[in-house]
């Protein structure tokens, strides 16, 4: 364990920092992290990505300490009902948040950042995500889509055509997301795909986009 993760329990073995359901805040000793950590370690997301949950607010819902290359130190946000995406840059950032829901009475996911971190190293991120679809791992895959800075049109093109539909339309909400000129081409992509919820996605990113 480094000494950020250390720290980081150190703070969160005091006991400020659990037990509030109201703010769906409950950060897990490193003990009991581990134990939940071990009994979601079939999850795909977590095994694959390294994860170490750090929190159990009882909403089906975590926020995982990613120890994958070139995720590492990164928090991701791990959704039953929504979308599972990275939400902080590293252990710091996630403390603020949590900070922050106390002193406002705020629920954390409340205080997620509006849009998820770019990953500073995108040909590593673009290679994890070649893993993932030669594993057929779509579902980590679509956590990865989020953190791209969208200027590697090849994986996006790759993204956008293949045949699991989620893939392409994952790639069409960033578009719509952070629209740029640039991206055109890949909308009409996935406005072009065979799914229709693919292809409709594709379109919702040309509008975006004025075309």
């Amino acid at each position: 364990m480094d000494a950020a993760t250390s720290s980081y329990f150190q703070r969160v073995d005091a006991g400020l920092y659990a037990d509030h359901p109201a703010l769906e805040l409950n950060l897990l000793s490193r003990d009991a992290a581990r134990a939940l950590t071990a009994d979601l370690h079939g999850h795909p997301v977590v095994a694959l990505l390294d994860g170490l949950v750090l929190d159990d607010p009882g909403t089906s819902n975590h926020h995982v300490l990613l120890g994958c290359p070139p995720l590492k130190e990164h928090v991701l946000f791990l959704a039953h009902d929504e979308a599972t995406r990275v939400v902080f840059p590293s252990l710091e950032a996630f403390m603020a948040a949590a900070d922050a829901a106390l002193a406002g009475g705020i629920a954390l996911p409340e205080l997620h950042p509006t849009h998820p971190p770019v990953l500073a190293d995108q040909p590593a991120l673009e290679a994890l995500l070649e893993r993932c679809i030669g594993h057929d791992e779509i579902e980590v895959a679509l956590a990865l889509i989020p953190s791209l800075d969208l200027t590697g049109h090849g994986m996006l093109a790759r993204l956008a055509t293949h045949e699991d539909f989620f893939l392409a339309e994952a790639v069409a909400d960033e578009i719509v997301r952070r629209p740029e000129p640039a991206l055109a081409a890949i909308a009409a992509l996935c406005a072009a795909h065979a799914h229709p919820q693919a292809s409709s996605a594709g379109h919702r990113a040309l509008r975006a986009l004025g075309r």
